[in-house]
């Protein structure tokens, strides 16, 4: 029950401090979309009032004028016309509507009598002038007053509303806070009495924890109503003997794994034996010939080819021992990448030519000069290479691509078209001693591994469509610095 009270708290903290923001924010809307209305408002109405008084200002100055005989007349009444068509666009309510229409009415009145004036200067005119003018005075610019007296009152209220939206607004951003705050106290309080019951029974669980390690250690006693620093006293005592525990697990550890290695030994040099044995076996055969017939002419041409490539068979075998038991020393220089893997395909184009295989390289546009040791990286690029080719004993296509990636990292790219990586095989392939050959020891990808990995890098197996396909990965940490020349690929001593 006590387990679940600090869940509790900080739900209800989060839920707290949720609604508040919550309220808070619609709060902001509220306010947001009550001045935007109330600007709307405004706009309209300050539009309205202007063009209401600058139409009284034109009609004030036709009644001035109306006795004169010019275009001044004519052009007041076109900006009147347009004063009107303003107004009844700004019209949004019916009192301005009915106001714009009368003062619109009234208007049109007067344009009537105007145009039908005579045209001479007898007393006929001057007494339609009269009555004209009287209809402006008596009718239009008492209606125009009007309108303009209502505009300025809804500006008025407009802002009177305003006002009062911004009080309650006011009032309600105080009373969240004075809720949050006390909100924040209740909370609070709960959360350090929460806090409180936990530190005690994390004192109980250390005290339990420390119970279960070995003995010897100095003793955690459970006291006092659970502070933080009784707890920091505990935790420190538990932490000094679990450092005593976990150097004993490691020096464990380091056993294990030297009995690993010792296991591992010996399973190879198991594996070396059986390789040796058998060109052992045929130099025996051939040299017991050779001696039971001493008169009978030395030993033919084919038997010291056989004799040859069995003891290069065994060198290969100890050669591949001494490189899992003992790795050599990384030395690291500037390479030139795409010599290096002419290089490599240069040494296994004569087999691949005697079992049909086309070998190809697909080689960046500009040279690719990398910080990496020559030597082991071709003796990965070999391996891989002669894999490839095993893989391929009737014909097929071994290719290699090389690629340049961002900041100067490298990939190397190894193909073939043969059957691909067993299913059963693949999850054990870079293992030690796990092989899809009968001679092989299976250990030339594992050292493989190893070189890349030593160079910052990955190397990966993955099965293509039409085959194997395995990927180096140089990282760009390793690129070559400027100015440095690239090392120049050498021939090893034999194939």
């Amino acid at each position: 029950m006590t387990d679940r009270i600090p869940r509790r708290l900080l739900f209800a903290s989060l839920l707290s401090s949720g609604v508040l923001v919550g309220v808070c924010a619609l709060m902001a809307m509220s306010l947001f979309r009550q001045q935007e209305s109330m600007a709307e408002v405004l706009r309209e109405n300050f539009g309205s009032g202007r063009t209401a008084a600058e139409l009284r200002e034109n009609l004030t100055d036709l009644q001035l004028i109306l006795f004169d005989q010019g275009e001044r007349v004519v052009g007041l009444h076109s900006r009147i016309e347009m004063h009107l068509g303003t107004l009844r666009k700004f019209a949004d309510n019916d009192r301005e509507r009915d106001l714009t229409d009368q003062v619109t009415t009234s208007f049109h009145k007067y344009r009537l009598l105007w145009e039908r004036l005579p045209t001479d200067q007898s007393p006929a005119r001057v007494g339609a002038v009269h009555l004209a003018a009287e209809v402006l005075e008596k009718e239009t610019l008492p209606r125009c007053q009007a309108l303009v007296d209502y505009n300025n009152n809804r500006l008025e209220e407009s802002a009177r509303e305003h006002q009062r939206i911004l009080r309650v607004l006011a009032w309600g951003m105080a009373a969240i806070g004075v809720t949050g705050g006390v909100a924040g106290l209740v909370l609070g309080y709960g959360v350090s009495q929460g806090v409180r019951q936990s530190i005690r029974r994390l004192q109980v669980q250390v005290r339990d924890a420390a119970g279960k390690l070995p003995r010897g250690g100095p003793e955690i006693v459970v006291s006092g109503e659970g502070h933080f620093a009784d707890l920091q006293e505990e935790m420190e005592q538990l932490v000094a003997q679990v450092s005593e525990v976990v150097e004993q697990l490691q020096q464990r550890d380091r056993e294990v794994l030297r009995a690993e290695q010792l296991a591992a030994v010996g399973q190879l040099a198991a594996g070396v034996a059986h390789e040796i044995r058998n060109p052992l076996t045929a130099i025996k055969m051939l040299v017991q010939v050779g001696q039971a017939d001493r008169d009978r002419s030395p030993l033919a041409a084919e038997d010291l080819d056989v004799i040859e490539i069995e003891i290069r068979r065994m060198e290969r075998s100890l050669k591949t021992f001494l490189d899992f038991a003992r790795p050599p020393k990384t030395e690291r220089s500037p390479v030139d990448l795409i010599g290096l893997i002419d290089h490599t395909l240069g040494l296994v184009r004569g087999r691949a030519a005697k079992q049909g295989v086309d070998v190809q390289f697909d080689r960046p546009p500009v040279p690719l000069v990398y910080t990496a040791d020559a030597e082991q990286l071709r003796q990965v690029l070999v391996n891989l290479a002669l894999n490839a080719l095993d893989a391929m004993p009737t014909g097929g296509t071994l290719r290699v691509a090389l690629r340049s990636c961002a900041a100067g990292a490298a990939r190397v790219d190894v193909s073939d078209t043969g059957p691909g990586i067993a299913p059963d095989l693949f999850p054990r392939l870079f293992q030690p001693f796990v092989s899809g050959k009968e001679t092989g020891l299976g250990l030339g990808l594992v050292i493989s591994r190893r070189i890349v990995e030593d160079h910052g890098g990955t190397l990966e197996a993955a099965n293509d469509p039409g085959g194997a396909r395995f990927t180096v990965d140089l990282p760009p940490e390793q690129a070559a610095p400027a100015g440095q020349e690239p090392r120049p690929v050498t021939t090893s001593g034999g194939r």
